[in-house]
């Protein structure tokens, strides 16, 4: 595997990963408040701008495979997150 290819499939990693990230940030909207919630919704303005400024790239011609990524990527985190719910 060339270096093109391997930081190919970094970024898509990284892109399904984000919009995991994303989706987790969701689910947390509404439980911060004062200082917080002003750097939670920061954090979440600056989570959009850079997915809207990804979708007008080549992101197009990989949303398939991100969002297989990012669909395998989410199922995860919510088998941790029962088996965390379970243990406690």
């Amino acid at each position: 595997m060339n270096k093109l290819e391997e930081d190919q499939i970094n970024l898509l990693l990284f892109l399904a990963t984000f919009k995991s990230f994303s989706e987790q940030m969701f689910n947390l909207k509404g439980v911060h408040k004062g200082i917080a919630k002003k750097k939670f919704n920061l954090l979440i303005n600056t989570v959009n701008s850079y997915e809207r400024t990804l979708d007008k790239g080549w992101l197009k011609d990989n949303k398939k495979v991100i969002d297989e990524l990012n669909d395998s990527i989410t199922d995860m985190v919510y088998m941790i997150r029962e088996q965390v719910h379970k243990t406690n």
